[in-house]
């Protein structure tokens, strides 16, 4: 159960990073090309879900933002792995 509430809060830190590259915050480009690696590849290895599927248009569309697009989609996929952390944290217990 650890495990789910760590990735949870990778998936909520990566949502922090999709948003700041959205708005200009983040240039770092590696910084943001390692969190949609980690998006997809742990959609990859945790395949089965919906909810991997999600994961993986979000790691994406994370590499697009760094491209230069910019649309409504960021608020979508930065509230789903918002709600994927909130979920890990009931799963947990906590809530």
């Amino acid at each position: 159960m650890v495990f789910f509430l760590f990735l949870g809060l990778l998936d909520s830190l990566v949502a922090a990073l999709m948003l700041a590259t959205h708005f200009g915050l983040l240039q770092e480009w590696r910084i943001a090309f390692m969190g949609a690696a980690y998006l997809i590849g742990k959609a990859i290895l945790l395949r089965g879900s919906f909810l991997s599927y999600l994961d993986i248009a979000a790691g994406i569309y994370f590499i697009l933002i760094m491209l230069g697009v910019h649309t409504f989609l960021v608020y979508v996929f930065a509230l789903l792995l918002c709600y994927k952390f909130i979920t890990s944290l009931l799963m947990r217990g906590w809530g």
